[in-house]
């Protein structure tokens, strides 16, 4: 894949602010087709407005997309389908930290039900079409991911639902904290999965390291962190090189890598553990099905 994207479809989430935002401009300026999949409506038609103003690319747009959401993720597919024969490179780029509600309106926890479910099932979805197009996917994560160790009781079936994903009794700090961690750690198990499942589809992962975004907005101790730190932190340019660089290189050979500062890097000694891996996958994907028919 060359650093020119003319004639590829790319759909990133988040595209509307932030990280996501920039690498929506990067994508544009060249010159794929940009799919932004956002919450906020006025958000997304501001963004959609400045980036086709900036790069003068007309094939910029939008549909709303709320991940707490399965509803919302089967309608955005439905959106995308109808206007959409291809998808060439998805970039699960949205996430939240410590959101202000507890659960998702399908009664899971709010963090790794956004981060990780809600692009889990999002990639379910559009799976014809990445198989298709033997697309790339591009997941992005952070080194968060070392101290979000998951274990095998956290996939236990409480109900329907492993333990990882069923929203915290009591909310802390180090709760939510460890939560986010958890999701960064379930996305590589995804990326990872992904290329082992359907090896025609190129999957990577991709730490764009400490940006200055509204991603801890609703913790007062991480915008102190953020404030004190600020000269240190990537701007959401910087953030989006990484990411860039992981949707335009030629990554057929390192596909289920982890990628940091434009370059492979091994993951830590005992935090890849393949059974959990493989367990995690299915769990979720049960989960997502048994959802889903509840809503038929």
């Amino acid at each position: 894949m060359s650093g020119d994207l003319s004639g590829k479809t790319v759909l990133i989430t988040g595209g509307n602010v932030g990280l996501g935002r920039a690498v929506a401009l990067e994508l544009a300026r060249k010159k794929a087709e940009v799919v932004i999949a956002g919450r906020s409506k006025d958000s997304c038609e501001t963004t959609v407005k400045d980036i086709t103003a900036l790069t003068k690319n007309d094939k910029v747009g939008y549909f709303p997309l709320d991940l707490a959401s399965f509803q919302s993720i089967s309608d955005f597919v439905k959106d995308f389908s109808a206007c959409y024969s291809k998808l060439d490179i998805l970039v699960n780029n949205a996430g939240v930290w410590s959101p202000p509600f507890d659960s998702t309106e399908d009664n899971i926890e709010t963090t790794i039900g956004i981060n990780y479910l809600g692009h889990f099932y999002l990639t379910k979805l559009l799976g014809e079409y990445l198989i298709k197009s033997r697309a790339r996917v591009v997941v992005l994560s952070s080194d968060t991911h070392k101290g979000g160790n998951i274990t095998p009781d956290l996939l236990d079936l409480h109900g329907d639902t492993p333990l990882l994903l069923k929203p915290l009794e009591n909310r802390t700090f180090k709760s939510d904290w460890l939560q986010y961690a958890r999701s960064n750690r379930a996305r590589i198990y995804f990326a990872r999965e992904l290329t082992l499942r359907h090896p025609e589809i190129t999957s990577v992962v991709v730490n764009p390291g400490a940006v200055k975004t509204s991603l801890g907005r609703n913790l007062c101790c991480l915008k102190c962190f953020g404030l004190l730190f600020s000269p240190l932190m990537k701007t959401p340019e910087r953030g989006a090189e990484g990411v860039m660089y992981c949707c335009t290189s030629d990554l057929s050979k390192e596909s289920g890598m982890y990628f940091s500062d434009c370059k492979p890097v091994e993951l830590p000694e005992g935090s890849v553990d393949s059974k959990i891996q493989t367990q995690l996958w299915d769990v979720t994907d049960q989960l997502c099905n048994k959802l889903t028919n509840k809503r038929n």
